[in-house]
């Protein structure tokens, strides 16, 4: 499918909805509530606590989680990313890294939209945690089930949903660049 092909994509005829809209917004919620009584812990109070959206898939679902987080903390962004516009994976090519300033002694929550292979996140939690974390805590919006992982058994925090290994898009993660806006997840029809 070429460029223009994909601007004209039809979410009724050519795509299968994965995630409904308000299954995606329930997951949101739980995950906040989850967050927020795990933030509760006396280790966490009094402490200082960076949030850090993965750009660019993890906006959509950072704008949409934050509104339900009740502990203080601050936001930033980071930007590492192996695929670009691409539907596979290459070299970790960082955009906008945190500094030590940024991370030492913080207690650190990454906020993606997808874990898949796994590679970009664990890069982004090591990094973290050598610039002097005082912990790192990832949540993603979907782990994909498949058998691909981090060699190491990395694996996020906290995990909204499971999706099947498809190519899928929507909620911030994207086909050829678009439909990151999508309020629900996607996939092409096979």
């Amino acid at each position: 499918m070429n460029q223009k092909e994909t601007l004209n994509l039809n979410l009724e005829t050519e795509v299968d909805l994965i995630i409904s809209e308000a299954k995606i917004d329930q997951t949101i919620e739980a995950l906040a509530k989850q967050l927020n009584d795990y933030f509760k812990q006396p280790e966490f109070s009094n402490q200082p606590i960076i949030a850090y959206c993965v750009m660019n898939g993890g906006l959509y679902f950072s704008g949409q989680l934050l509104r339900y987080l009740s502990f203080p903390l601050q936001l930033s962004y980071l930007h590492a990313s192996r695929y670009g516009n691409n539907t596979s994976g290459s070299e970790l090519n960082w955009t906008v890294r945190p500094n030590k300033e940024q991370i030492e002694g913080h207690h650190v929550i990454l906020l993606d939209d997808i874990f898949d292979q796994g590679l970009t996140l664990e890069a982004i939690d090591n990094e973290c945690r050598k610039l002097g974390a005082t912990s790192v805590h990832s949540v993603v919006l979907t782990d994909k089930l498949h058998d691909i992982k981090p060699d190491s058994g990395f694996k996020p925090n906290f995990v909204g949903l499971e999706v099947e290994n498809r190519y899928i898009f929507g909620c911030g993660m994207d086909y050829q660049g678009l439909y990151r806006n999508l309020p629900a997840i996607y996939a092409l029809k096979p």
